[in-house]
């Protein structure tokens, strides 16, 4: 089972109108998926040094780890050992075509981590497609937020979220400040002439206990090379009403790939599922904005849904305190959920709603 997102970017609005055929025809990549199917990498190469980095639409830098980066505590500062960060062991060094951009530092915040470097000029591949000076962050310091196979992030969101700064230096504390907004790789593309300006990522279920494998594909100015269904429901990219300007640049724009869910469908386990026939479903037509985030693997969504939806895993979603989430065996049966955008439900399958942990066995010494 796949699902499509297919979505566009750019500092302007766009024309979807044909143009002259890129030059590059072979625009999709595959991915590779790693911790049970949360975490997506795809290759991206910077001159001549190819690289995982985690596809992310839920932000706008790009970045890879150069080599000798330190690996630090988030909240004290203090140094880790480097493979505490869990990047990969490929990590960039400068290249013949590497241009750092003067009076001007690379500093990015998550919502679990930051990282920080220098802003550059560089030459990036990405599905087959070549951009000639893109501008990304050459990163020397990082908290822990590898996966062991990825060496940095490709930010696929708006330009609003971009993170350089002006300056020297300046605090980890204040990488949602002073932000100078800038074209990411993908934008880049298009104006080169090299992409149509759209992007589609398609992802690919890991079956249970397996923890790496084939995660989908990410196709540029096209769509990926797998079978859907020709009927697509069509949604604009809406401005995010309820986050702060910071997030944004300071600006009231497009940032996140935003859209409205128009409602929300939910019941017990269909016999598919292990469920009984005949049990009735419940749809609560509260329509909310949420953005398409392939970065974050929960499904956040307003609390009048939350614990009807937990309430109806077979058996019931617990909630756990410590980690602010609800928890259920990993054999649970989960319940029927849908999302309405557009003029579809799109279902989810049941193995998708949970996310599943390793948890490590300690002896006593």
């Amino acid at each position: 089972m796949f699902c499509t997102v297919v979505a566009s970017s750019s500092l302007r609005t766009l024309p979807l109108t044909q143009r002259t055929p890129a030059l590059y025809q072979n625009t999709s990549s595959p991915i590779l998926t790693t911790e049970f199917g949360t975490v997506f990498d795809v290759e991206v190469a910077f001159a001549n040094q190819t690289f995982h980095l985690l596809v992310d639409t839920g932000s706008s830098d790009t970045y890879v780890m150069k080599t000798g980066y330190q690996c630090i505590n988030w909240t004290s500062n203090n140094e880790l050992p480097r493979e505490a960060c869990l990047y990969s062991n490929k990590t960039y060094d400068i290249s013949s075509t590497y241009r750092q951009i003067p009076d001007q530092i690379f500093g990015v915040q998550y919502g679990d981590g930051i990282a920080s470097g220098v802003m550059a000029y560089e030459d990036i591949t990405l599905a087959g497609v070549t951009v000639k000076g893109a501008t990304v962050g050459i990163a020397n310091s990082s908290i822990p937020m590898g996966d062991g196979v990825n060496s940095g992030v490709l930010g696929l969101g708006y330009p609003a979220l971009t993170s350089a700064h002006p300056g020297n230096k300046t605090s980890n504390t204040t990488y949602w400040y002073n932000r100078l907004v800038y074209n990411p790789v993908f934008n880049t593309m298009y104006d080169q002439g090299l992409v149509e300006p759209y992007y589609s990522l398609t992802l690919a279920r890991t079956p249970q206990n397996v923890s790496t494998g084939f995660g989908g594909y990410l196709t540029l100015g096209g769509l990926p090379p797998v079978a859907h269904s020709p009927n697509f429901s069509a949604v604009p990219v809406e401005i995010t009403g309820t986050i702060p300007l910071k997030f944004t640049s300071g600006q009231r724009v497009r940032s996140y790939w935003t859209l409205t869910v128009s409602s929300v469908t939910y019941g017990p386990p269909t016999p598919a599922q292990g469920g009984q026939e005949g049990l009735p479903s419940t749809t609560n037509s509260t329509s909310f904005q949420a953005f398409v985030d392939s970065g974050n693997y929960f499904s956040f969504l307003p609390s009048s849904v939350v614990e009807p939806i937990n309430s109806l895993f077979s058996p019931p979603a617990t909630y756990n305190p410590a980690s602010g989430v609800h928890t259920v065996d990993c054999s649970a049966q989960a319940p029927t959920f849908g999302l309405q955008i557009g003029n579809q439900t799109f279902f989810h399958n049941g193995a998708d709603l949970i996310y599943q942990q390793v948890m490590a066995a300690v002896s006593p010494t």
